[in-house]
């Protein structure tokens, strides 16, 4: 169950790099990598200036001065910004660009969900109930084992 989960993720969010990759201005995989960390440190920290170029090269397993070439063709691109910190100008945070946030906040939403759109459009009615079904009766038992402390049914790894 886990796994088809994590597979359905991985297809949601393929069709969105896939899009990024299809963009008026071409990026490397290096490049998305790091629009790509930068995207989920946004989402899961809004209001999070950004990240340093210390923890972005952390986060993509790559050297500080091969990142500091990436964010610098990303910058000039106009996608990222170095934004000095308030508290000590002598470093700055990688920023995502007011456009690439814009984004990420009016289109991103819609544009992820599209796969799943596609695909139901084409399930028939018995496909779309037991899908729904399926989901209502997952979030069910979801919200009952989390109430009452338990682990999900058919142990950890279902």
């Amino acid at each position: 169950m886990a796994a088809a989960l994590d597979a359905v993720g991985r297809l949601m969010r393929q069709s969105v790099w896939a899009e990024a990759r299809r963009l008026p201005v071409p990026l490397t995989p290096p490049q998305l990598l790091a629009l790509k960390v930068l995207v989920d440190n946004a989402r899961e920290e809004p209001d999070a200036a950004g990240l340093s170029l210390s923890e972005l090269s952390r986060r993509m397993g790559l050297a500080h001065s091969t990142v500091s070439g990436i964010v610098g063709r990303l910058e000039r691109q106009g996608l990222v910004a170095r934004t000095p910190r308030p508290d000590d100008r002598r470093f700055v945070d990688i920023e995502l660009a007011a456009s690439v946030r814009d984004w990420l906040e009016h289109e991103m939403p819609d544009r992820r969900h599209e796969p799943l759109v596609r695909a139901l459009r084409g399930a028939t009615d018995e496909e779309w109930a037991a899908i729904r079904n399926g989901f209502v009766t997952l979030e069910r038992l979801l919200a009952a084992g989390e109430a009452a402390g338990e682990p999900p049914p058919g142990g950890e790894g279902g």
